[in-house]
C-alpha cells in the first residue's frame, strides 16, 4: 500500500523562471516542501515526450523557481507519473488526477511515496551502454 506524501496543486502566485519571464506551474507539495513543474512541460511528461524538471520554489515578495530538485517522467505503464528527486526519493501520482487538476475539474492531485527498490536494473532511463548508480 502506498502512504500518502503530499499534494499537486495549481500555482495561485505569479511565478518568476529561471530567465526572468512570467510562467505558469503546478506546486508539488511533499512532506513540507515545496517544488514546481511548468505546465508546459508537465503535458509533455504526460504524454510520454520528455521528462519534466522539477524545481524548488523561493518566495521573496514574488514566488521564484530555485534550483533544480528532480525529474517527473511517465511510468512504464503511463497510468502514473513518477517523480525523482536528486536525494533518491521516489513519488507517484495518478494520471487521471492529474487531468482532471489541469482541466480544473478538481483543485488538488495526491501524491504518494514509492517504496524502495533494490533492483537496479528496473531503472527507466538507463541504456544499454550504461549502468545505474545504487542508491545510498
Amino acid at each position: 500500500m502506498l502512504e500518502k506524501a503530499g499534494f499537486i496543486q495549481k500555482s495561485r502566485m505569479v511565478t518568476i523562471d529561471e530567465t526572468g519571464n512570467p510562467t505558469e506551474i503546478v506546486e508539488v507539495v511533499i512532506e513540507g516542501r515545496r517544488y514546481g513543474i511548468q505546465v508546459d512541460e508537465l503535458v509533455q511528461a504526460l504524454r510520454g515526450s520528455i521528462s519534466a524538471r522539477t524545481y524548488k520554489l523561493r518566495t521573496n515578495w514574488k514566488q521564484y523557481v530555485g534550483a533544480l530538485a528532480g525529474i517527473a517522467y511517465l511510468s512504464s505503464s503511463g497510468k502514473a507519473l513518477n517523480f525523482e528527486f536528486v536525494d533518491g526519493t521516489k513519488f507517484t501520482t495518478s494520471i487521471d488526477s492529474l487531468r482532471s487538476l489541469l482541466s480544473r475539474r478538481s483543485s488538488y492531485a495526491p501524491v504518494a511515496r514509492l517504496p524502495i527498490s533494490t533492483t537496479l536494473g528496473s531503472h527507466p532511463r538507463v541504456g544499454s551502454g550504461q549502468r545505474a548508480l545504487p542508491h545510498f
